[in-house]
């Protein structure tokens, strides 16, 4: 009995003490939390202004410099080779040796010539004189017959006066007119004999004085064929290269050397056309050789593409560069007209591309069409004032937004 009463009162005493610790907790417990106070949120962002212009970009291609100007020069004569005066790569002046031809052959027919022009001129001469001496008598007789005439006109005239007037006879005048027509026949036939041998002589004559001046053409080729056993320079330049050895016999017209004016070159590279066309003629580009940047002008186009459906240009290169080098040519291309962002003010979704645009403190979604891309910056349409760039990861259609510098 004593056992099982001082259990129960044990019990009730664990039961107290565990009440007394649980009331605070319960009271403390009991109260409801205070409500959260909402807080506006505005992301920071930065903005760029979409102007209207060009976008354009620069890019470079392959090129390969040659000489404006070069040429094949032949040989104008035949023969044998005698010397070549010049070495490949050497620098000549305009008219200055390059080969030497045999003049053998050459000279001799301006001998030839020399005296076929002194023997044409030595006939002309004595015709001349021929014709001289023929005709002197002749025009003596002409004069001589001339005299004759008019006295025998005037006699004859003076016979028809007295025979009007009684003073003559019929048999007396009849006599002074034959007189006169006899003068009259000598005189006529003097002026033939004349003017016959003057026609005569005078062909001779031109014909020997043709054959004076084909003589003197013909010299005037014998000294060219002599000139031309030395092939000149036509232009100064570099002698590129040199197709013949001493020794070796040409003809007339064989290529013998290639020239070239290496002080004015030109690039020559190939372009799509749609490139092509935005380059017209007068563009300036730069050629890149040596770590160096050379300016250059668009002087030619093909306008047709080629089999490779490029279209070839040439730029003329100012400064000095070796011919036949590989160069990188650098040009300004326009691609579009449009507003310009950077590149990163983008965002896709499936196919469709829009930009953020800052309007009443809010981010608005804004869809664009791209004109032009260069990879940093973009040509698009259908936007207008700022944009946001960059863009935040969090940014939403809608988000307020706090523009910053």
């Amino acid at each position: 009995m004593e056992k099982s009463s001082y259990r129960v009162w044990l019990w009730l005493g664990l039961v107290v003490f565990l009440l007394a610790g649980c009331g605070p907790r319960r009271a403390a417990s009991s109260e409801s939390p205070a409500p959260e106070t909402p807080v506006s949120r505005s992301i920071k962002v930065r903005v760029v202004q979409a102007e209207r212009g060009t976008l354009s970009t620069m890019r470079t291609t392959g090129a390969t410099l040659s000489p404006v100007r070069e040429s094949q020069v032949g040989a104008t004569a035949s023969g044998k080779v005698l010397e070549v005066r010049v070495a490949e790569g050497s620098r000549v002046a305009q008219g200055q040796v390059v080969l030497r031809l045999d003049p053998a052959n050459a000279q001799t027919a301006l001998r030839n010539a020399e005296l076929a022009l002194q023997q044409a001129q030595v006939n002309l001469e004595r015709a001349q004189r021929s014709t001289s001496g023929s005709l002197a008598p002749l025009q003596a007789s002409l004069e001589s017959a001339q005299a004759n005439l008019q006295v025998a006109e005037r006699r004859y005239v003076e016979g028809q006066q007295l025979f009007k007037a009684g003073a003559i006879s019929q048999v007396e005048l009849t006599g002074l007119e034959a007189a006169y027509n006899q003068a009259r026949a000598a005189f006529d036939n003097a002026r033939e004999n004349l003017a016959r041998t003057q026609r005569a002589s005078s062909e001779d004559l031109a014909l020997l004085r043709l054959q004076v001046q084909q003589a003197q053409n013909q010299l005037a080729q014998a000294r060219r064929a002599v000139a031309d056993t030395e092939v000149r320079a036509p232009f100064a330049g570099v002698v590129v290269e040199i197709f013949v050895n001493p020794g070796e016999f040409v003809s007339a017209g064989q290529r013998a050397f290639r020239l070239a004016d290496t002080s004015q070159l030109e690039a020559t590279f190939r372009l799509p056309p749609e490139e092509a066309a935005t380059l017209p003629l007068g563009t300036r580009v730069e050629v890149l050789y040596g770590g160096n940047n050379y300016p250059a002008t668009l002087r030619k186009s093909s306008k047709v593409p080629g089999t490779d459906r490029l279209v070839e240009l040439t730029a003329q290169v100012e400064g000095s560069l070796p011919p036949g080098a590989s160069v990188q040519v650098r040009y300004s291309l326009s691609l579009a007209q449009g507003s310009l962002l950077p590149a990163g003010a983008l965002r896709t979704e499936g196919r469709n591309t829009y930009v953020f645009v800052v309007q009443d403190n809010k981010a608005v979604r804004t869809p664009v069409r791209v004109l032009g891309d260069t990879g940093t910056r973009v040509a698009v349409e259908g936007v207008n004032g700022p944009v946001v760039f960059p863009v935040p990861s969090s940014l939403s259609d809608g988000d307020a937004v706090e523009v910053v510098q």
